[in-house]
């Protein structure tokens, strides 16, 4: 059985493990996501940290047995000053690991994060994805995502 909790400090070195597997995936589909050689320390002190401190971010994991197989990483956005926008959700991140994917985890893992919004009177979620990652982006689409932005770049 797979549980999905609020990570916990014994849980931050597999998460340094799990975002550099989310960093290599994303790297072979466009090399600019290859991360640095000092890269799982700088995401635990300058990213994870700190948004397991705030309440505004809620960071969980998905554990088998005492295992970390997937995280996410979602958080609160306030509203802009110069619109009728108000406070939304964003989900930066979520991965499970390859050998535990199409197994419902994600989907619970989404589950939790929505409670936690609705707990926290918000009823807007965005989130990006690479279009070349069709898995996530049908993923997405299934819980009823649809697009908004599109962001396009050019490599000189």
């Amino acid at each position: 059985m797979i549980d999905v909790i609020k990570a916990k400090e014994q849980h931050i070195p597999e998460l340094g493990d799990l975002w550099m597997e989310f960093m290599r995936f994303h790297q072979n589909m466009d090399p600019v996501y290859k991360p640095p050689d000092d890269a799982i320390p700088i995401f635990i002190n300058e990213y994870l940290r700190p948004a397991m401190a705030t309440e505004n971010s809620l960071v969980l994991v998905a554990l088998d047995g005492e295992r970390v197989v997937g995280y996410s990483y979602s958080f609160i956005v306030d509203p802009h000053k110069l619109n009728k926008r108000e406070k939304y959700g964003n989900i930066h991140d979520m991965l499970i690991t390859a050998e535990y994917r199409r197994k419902g985890i994600a989907t619970r893992m989404f589950s939790g994060i929505t409670n936690w919004f609705h707990s926290n009177n918000i009823n807007r979620i965005e989130l990006d994805v690479m279009t070349r990652n069709q898995a996530a982006s049908s993923f997405w689409e299934k819980l009823g995502f649809t697009d908004l932005n599109r962001t396009l770049y050019k490599q000189s």
